[in-house]
């Protein structure tokens, strides 16, 4: 079975201020999301998590949240 690469360009979020290290964090954390709603039954993926993940992200479906770290 052949996958289509994707490729991710990180100037484009950093043209969104999300530096590469924010990403990382950002598509972990909603790769952790997913999967967890895939293992209860509530989404069905057609691809693995991580990979959705990032695709969400340059999709500019995810956004950085104000958490107490980034908080002025």
């Amino acid at each position: 079975m052949e996958e289509k690469m994707f490729e991710f360009s990180l100037d484009e979020l950093e043209n969104r201020n999300i530096n590469r290290y924010k990403a990382v964090v950002m598509a972990s954390q909603e790769a952790r999301f997913l999967n967890d709603q895939a293992r209860l039954g509530l989404i069905d993926l057609d691809e693995k998590p991580t990979t959705a993940a990032l695709k969400r992200l340059f999709d500019g479906q995810i956004t950085e949240t104000e958490t107490p770290e980034n908080l002025g």
